[in-house]
C-alpha cells in the first residue's frame, strides 16, 4: 500500500514536472517570439533571426542594426518603415537578404540610402513617394525591380542598373518627373539609347528621359509602350508613332503638358487606362482603323482637346475615357463600338468628385447600337448618323432623277429643233429645185 502511494506520487511529480517543463518552454517560446522593441524598430524573430516589422514614425535614425539580443538581423517586412518621414539617410547592412514591399513607401525625407549587397529583388512600391530620393544604386544580385517600386520619387535622377537584372515591372518608374539617365552600361537585359530605356531586342521602351523635347519620333520596331514609360515628359509637344506600335500601356504619357498633337500610325490596337491623363495641351485625336480598346480614363482631363475622331473598327471605350474634356463637344460613335465605359464621355467630375453632364455635349450614333443606348441611358443630346446618311441619299437621288429628267427634255428639244430644221432645209431645197427646173422649161419653150 505504501509502495503503491510512493509510486502514485512519484509518477504525479514526474507528470507535474513534465507539464511544467511544457508549460515553461511555451512560455520561454512566447516570448522570444513576441515582437520586441528598441525603442525606433519593432522586431520579430523568424527562423533564427529579426525580421525588423515597424518603425515609430518620427525615429530619426540614419542605419539598419546588425545584430539584436543576439541575433541576426535579416529582413525588413512588408511596409515595415512606410511613412517614417524623419528618416533622411539609411545604411541598410549586409545582413540583410530581404526587402518587403512598400518598406520605405512615403519616406519624404529619404535623399539617400545603401543598399544591401545580396538583396535579389527590389520589391513592389518599394520607395514609392520618396519625393526626395536624388539616386540609387541597385546591388549586382537583384534580378526584379518590382512595380512601382520608384514611384513618383520626383527628385529621382540617376538610376544605376545592376548586370543581373532580368526584369522591370510595370509602372517601376512611373512619374519620376526628375529622371535624366539610367545607366544599363552593365545590364545585359537592357539597353539605354536615345533617351529610351528600353529592352535588349528594343520591342518595349520602359523609361524615357525627361529631357527629351519637341517632336519626338518612337524608333520604328517598338511593340509596346509600356506603362507610365513617358509620364511627366513636360517637353514633348509632337509625338510620332510607327506602324510597329500595337500597345499604350497605362500612364505612359500621363502629365506630359505640352503635348499637343499625336500622329498614330496604322497598326495601334490599345490604349491602355489613363494613358494619356492631364495631357493638357492635346488638341486633337486622330485614331487609326486598326484601334480597338480605348481604356479607362485614356484622356482623363484634357481640357484642349477638341476633336476626336473614333474609327469603324474600335469595339471598347472604357470609363471615364474622355472624362472632363470641356472642348469636346461632339463625338460620333461608329457602329462596330459594342462596349462603352460609365461616363465615357459627355461628364465631368465637380468639386465633390462626382460626375455631372456636359450641357452643351451631343453624340452623333448609329440607330440600335451601343452608342445609342449609351446616349438615351445617360440622357445625352444625340442624332442619328444613318437616318441622316438615308435622307440625304434621298435627296441626292431625287436631285439626281430631275436633273436627269431635265437633260432628257433638253435633248429632245434639241433633238426636234434638229429634225424640224433639217425638214424645213429639205423643204427649202425641192422648192428650190423645183423653181429651178420651171425656169429652166420656161426658157427651152422660149426659144
Amino acid at each position: 500500500m505504501k509502495m503503491n502511494k510512493f509510486f502514485s506520487v512519484v509518477m504525479a511529480g514526474i507528470s507535474l514536472l513534465s507539464i511544467t517543463a511544457m508549460n515553461g518552454s511555451a512560455v520561454s517560446s512566447n516570448l522570444v517570439n513576441e515582437p520586441v522593441s528598441d525603442g525606433t524598430f519593432g522586431y520579430e524573430l523568424r527562423n533564427g533571426s529579426y525580421t525588423i516589422i515597424s518603425c515609430y514614425a518620427d525615429a530619426i535614425v540614419d542605419e539598419i542594426p546588425e545584430l539584436r539580443n543576439g541575433y541576426a538581423v535579416t529582413a525588413i517586412d512588408n511596409r515595415a518603415l512606410a511613412s517614417c518621414t524623419s528618416i533622411k539617410t539609411l545604411y541598410i547592412p549586409d545582413t540583410i537578404t530581404s526587402i518587403g514591399d512598400n518598406a520605405f513607401a512615403g519616406c519624404e525625407s529619404l535623399t539617400e540610402i545603401r543598399l544591401p549587397k545580396k538583396i535579389k529583388n527590389i520589391g513592389d512600391g518599394l520607395f514609392m513617394g520618396c519625393t526626395k530620393l536624388e539616386k540609387v544604386e541597385i546591388p549586382d544580385a537583384v534580378n526584379t525591380i518590382g512595380s512601382y517600386a520608384f514611384y513618383n520619387c520626383s527628385m529621382l535622377t540617376e538610376v544605376i542598373l545592376p548586370g543581373e537584372l532580368s526584369k522591370i515591372e510595370p509602372m517601376a518608374f512611373s512619374e519620376c518627373s526628375s529622371i535624366e539617365n539610367i545607366d544599363a552600361s552593365k545590364c545585359s537585359s537592357y539597353v539605354f539609347e536615345d533617351g529610351l530605356l528600353m529592352n535588349k531586342s528594343k520591342t518595349n521602351i520602359i523609361r524615357a528621359s525627361v529631357k527629351l523635347a519637341g517632336d519626338v519620333y518612337i524608333p520604328d520596331g517598338i511593340t509596346t509602350i509600356e506603362a507610365g514609360s513617358f509620364s511627366v515628359c513636360a517637353g514633348i509637344e509632337n509625338l510620332f508613332l510607327p506602324s510597329s506600335v500595337t500597345y499604350i500601356g497605362d500612364d505612359a504619357f500621363g502629365y506630359c503638358v505640352n503635348l499637343k498633337n499625336i500622329d498614330f500610325s496604322e497598326g495601334l490596337q490599345t490604349i491602355a487606362p489613363i494613358a494619356f491623363k492631364n495631357c493638357t495641351a492635346l488638341q486633337t485625336l486622330d485614331f487609326p482603323t486598326t484601334l480597338q480598346e480605348i481604356g479607362d480614363g485614356a484622356f482623363y482631363n484634357c481640357p484642349s482637346l477638341a476633336r476626336a475622331i473614333i474609327p469603324e473598327g474600335t469595339q471598347k471605350v472604357g470609363e471615364g475615357a474622355f472624362v472632363d474634356c470641356p472642348a469636346l463637344v461632339n463625338m460620333s460613335i461608329p457602329k462596330s463600338v459594342t462596349e462603352i465605359g460609365a461616363n465615357a464621355f459627355g461628364f465631368k467630375l465637380n468639386e465633390t468628385d462626382s460626375y455631372v453632364k456636359n450641357d452643351d455635349f451631343t453624340l452623333s450614333v448609329f440607330s440600335n447600337t451601343a452608342g445609342a443606348d449609351y446616349a438615351k441611358k445617360n440622357k445625352l443630346e444625340y442624332s442619328y448618323v444613318d437616318k441622316n446618311i438615308k435622307s440625304t441619299a434621298f435627296i441626292i437621288v431625287a436631285v439626281g432623277l430631275i436633273l436627269a429628267a431635265v437633260v432628257f427634255a433638253f435633248v429632245l428639244m434639241a433633238r426636234g429643233k434638229k429634225g424640224a430644221s433639217i425638214s424645213a432645209k429639205k423643204a427649202e431645197k425641192k422648192a428650190k429645185e423645183k423653181e429651178a427646173e420651171e425656169n429652166y422649161e420656161s426658157i427651152i419653150d422660149k426659144d
